[in-house]
């Protein structure tokens, strides 16, 4: 049943609905993220935002903290966010553990290097970047 309500939701995304670069998701917004690459936890791609660390994230990203509808608390960088239709949230919250009206956000929130801070936006955070990955793009067959 939850399987088949996240993959709904996703099914559902509307481009239109993309957070552009240079915005965020409002705090509690229920999104999408866009596809991670080997990833296979659908459920990892819907989420509500509680946090948002100004580019702390890999390559220079924000590192963006959502809550899934388990109740896990991850940060998801270099990412693109949809923000959900009223029909996607709608069926996202009959799976959610946690709801953002009931999210204590004045608690603050801790990433995976221990550094607790409290807020929405965060400008200056005291979290460490997380390393870039370097990659190699190839290109293969007759036209390479």
């Amino acid at each position: 049943m939850e399987a088949d309500v996240i993959r709904e939701v996703i099914s559902l995304v509307d481009s239109q609905h993309m957070i552009m670069p240079g915005r965020y998701p409002a705090q509690g917004q229920f999104v999408v993220t866009g596809a991670e690459l080997g990833g296979s936890d659908d459920a990892r791609r819907i989420g509500y935002c509680v946090q948002i660390r100004k580019g702390r994230g890999q390559f220079g990203s924000d590192m963006v903290f959502l809550r899934h509808p388990d109740g896990a608390l991850i940060t998801h960088e270099n990412q693109c966010y949809i923000g959900m239709t009223e029909e996607q949230e709608r069926l996202a919250r009959s799976i959610f553990t946690v709801l953002p009206e009931d999210e204590d956000y004045s608690n603050g929130y801790r990433c995976c290097g221990k550094i607790e801070e409290v807020g929405f936006i965060i400008e200056n955070s005291a979290s460490e970047p997380t390393p870039d990955q370097p990659f190699t793009i190839m290109i293969s067959g007759s036209r390479a």
